[in-house]
């Protein structure tokens, strides 16, 4: 096994997808370019037909290097021919002079604008089986066949693979085309679509695919999505060559410790472990139909291709019914089994019966979303796939309301960091927005249309008012009480929101929840009322009335009287000494003078002698007595009282 690198400085590896129709030639001019027949299982060679995906290295002039993804041209292995030129930066386009533009080659052709690849070159193969006449007409039925396409520009190239004609001139154009295509997305986390998983004795697991981002390296931790099955990279080779690490746009082997062979198939994602769990079976997308077709209509079963996998799938167009040959829409897709699809990600759509392809498209926002209005939905995913994040952040504030939206919500859908935050900031400053900070002034804010905030303060302001209103006896609610006057904005923003409005002195915080600001001061009337019940029992400060007698005399509500006198107990101007008696607090305190000094001078107390002492009653001489056993200044022994010892 030849050792080298594939980190050399330099621009990352480009992946190269062939595409044409059967037996124009594709093998045959890739072995002839890089020296290495592509068909590798019996069958292919038995029948002279590609049926999997093969694969070379092409090292171009410039020193540039392409991976080369050698596909089927059969109609029967058009999925094959999907998983292979799914990721790939340029193209191939092989016509046989022979034969001339056949249906694989415009469906190919299809597929590759579908995909989002936009340049390549075009191979007029098999020169060597017709005459100059026949090849000047082939190349103008090309060039004629391509001026319909958005690849009018691309160089048509005559090459025979048998005699070596034009592939000077073909390997020249390549270098060309990859000198001016900047490689797909390669930034991230390492995401490795899987085309082959294959034991080998003594080795262990080995999967192979073209590594769409990021990088691998021996002794990297990887994840299999969909169902989290983790390994460790034993070792890792680029075409055979065994390195240190890849670069994304390689054409990959990875071998696996810890993996077994069943925990891994064709179709998953070989990937770094921060995008475990990412997968799903719903996404957002932009589809667009091809023309001269039939239209994707909402509900329709069809089998939609992504990476190296095909899954069963439902396409809901957020506009309409329907997506019209030609056209292009937002839409929701649903699968019938997990993905990992990430924004940008681009995949093809194909009917089941008869089988053909009928759209692609691009997914905006993974995961399942939840929105109030469907215009609002269409709207943010067109900002989405023009890069517009101003207008992503309006349509997300509108529809989101109450809920208001955070920066993850647009890095969701493939803004960057700093794209998402300059686009709040800007809607912030335009007076469009308004933060609820993160605590500590970090990332992680909430942010709401304007206007919003105040509204949210208001409800929260006016139920804490409510509350303290209806029991001023405790007038503190606490937050998840008052986060269900909120029920839009998450628990944990409730709770900023609601500290944010001590510091503002709208509420005060205490006893473990929040109230208005000024809760425990009573209105006129029921300040007149309590300084009335404030003289009553200073008349007689050792047998004040009871609530029943005070409610009687006062001709008041017991349960106003009762408010009254508990607001009056947090303030500290009497205390609660039973169930329906109050004393002023002033009393208490010479009560409990007069007990201390019983203690002192007789060691104990009886409720006769504290009754006789304090010229009270023998109710009102053991409810205070009760109490002051409650508090913990005396213990009860029989009949007597005695001090409680301090430890």
């Amino acid at each position: 096994m030849q050792s080298g690198s594939a980190t050399a400085g330099g621009r990352p590896p480009l992946a190269l997808g062939t595409a044409g129709h059967i037996d124009h030639g594709k093998t045959a001019l890739v072995t002839r370019l890089t020296g290495k027949h592509t068909d590798r299982l019996r069958e292919e060679k038995e029948r002279g037909i590609s049926i999997e995906l093969g694969y070379a290295e092409l090292e171009l002039p410039s020193g540039a290097r392409l991976s080369v993804v050698d596909v089927p041209g059969h109609e029967r292995f058009v999925r094959t021919m999907v998983a292979g030129a799914t990721g790939v930066d340029l193209f191939l386009l092989v016509v046989a002079a022979d034969d001339g533009v056949m249906p694989q080659t415009v469906e190919h052709l299809a597929i590759i604008e579908l995909l989002g690849v936009r340049d390549g070159v075009v191979a007029l193969t098999k020169a060597d089986l017709v005459d100059e006449e026949l090849l000047d007409l082939a190349a103008e039925d090309v060039r004629a066949f391509l001026d319909g396409t958005p690849f009018a520009a691309c160089e048509v190239v005559t090459v025979s693979a048998k005699d070596g004609r034009g592939l000077t001139d073909l390997v020249a154009a390549l270098d060309r085309v990859a000198g001016r295509v900047e490689a797909g997305r390669r930034d991230g986390p390492a995401r490795l679509p899987v085309d082959r998983v294959f034991p080998l004795k003594g080795i262990g697991t080995v999967v192979t695919g073209t590594l769409w981002t990021g990088e691998i390296a021996a002794g990297d931790a990887l994840v299999v999505e969909p169902g989290g099955a983790r390994a460790a990279v034993r070792s890792v080779q680029v075409h055979d060559r065994e390195t240190e690490r890849v670069r994304a746009g390689s054409r990959v082997g990875v071998n696996l410790r810890g993996l077994d062979r069943d925990d891994v198939r064709r179709g998953d994602w070989l990937v770094a472990p921060q995008l475990a769990g990412l997968a799903t079976r719903r996404f957002d997308a932009w589809v667009s139909v091809l023309p001269g077709g039939r239209p994707l209509r909402s509900g329709d079963r069809v089998r939609l291709h992504h990476g190296t996998a095909q899954y069963l799938a439902r396409v809901a167009p957020l506009e309409g019914r329907e997506i019209a040959p030609g056209a292009a829409a937002a839409a929701v897709v649903r699968l019938e089994g997990p993905a990992l699809v990430l924004p940008h990600d681009r995949f093809i759509i194909r009917s089941l019966s008869p089988v053909a392809t009928i759209a692609g498209g691009e997914v905006l926002l993974a995961g399942a979303q939840r929105w109030h209005a469907r215009e609002r939905h269409g709207a943010f995913l067109s900002a989405v796939r023009a890069g517009d994040a101003a207008a992503a952040v309006r349509a997300l504030a509108a529809d989101r309301d109450r809920q208001g939206l955070m920066r993850d919500d647009l890095t969701a859908a493939g803004f960057s960091q700093g794209k998402a935050g300059k686009a709040l900031a800007a809607a912030v400053a335009a007076g469009e927005l308004e933060e609820l900070p993160a605590e500590g002034g970090a990332g992680g804010g909430r942010w709401f249309r304007a206007g919003t905030l105040a509204a949210l303060r208001a409800a929260l302001l006016a139920g804490a008012a409510e509350r303290a209103a209806a029991r001023p006896e405790r007038p503190f609610s606490g937050a998840a009480e008052l986060a269900t006057l909120v029920p839009a904005l998450p628990a944990s923003d409730t709770g900023r929101l609601l500290q944010s409005m001590v510091e503002a002195g709208e509420l005060v915080a205490g006893e473990g929840g929040f109230a208005p600001a000024g809760a425990g001061v009573l209105g006129d009337e029921q300040a007149a009322v309590a300084e009335v019940l404030l003289a009553r029992l200073a008349e007689d400060p050792f047998a004040p009335p009871t609530l029943a007698v005070l409610a009687e005399d006062m001709r008041r509500p017991p349960k106003e009287l009762s408010q009254i006198l508990d607001v009056l107990t947090r303030r500290g101007d009497v205390v609660r000494v039973d169930r329906d008696l109050w004393f002023a607090t002033a009393a208490v305190d010479d009560a409990r003078a007069l007990l201390l000094a019983q203690l002192e001078s007789a060691g104990e107390v009886t409720i006769a002698g504290f009754r006789d002492a304090a010229g009270c009653g023998r109710r009102n001489a053991q409810a205070l007595l009760e109490y002051f056993d409650r508090e913990g200044l005396t213990l009860r022994r029989g009949d007597v009282r005695v001090a409680r010892r301090r430890r």
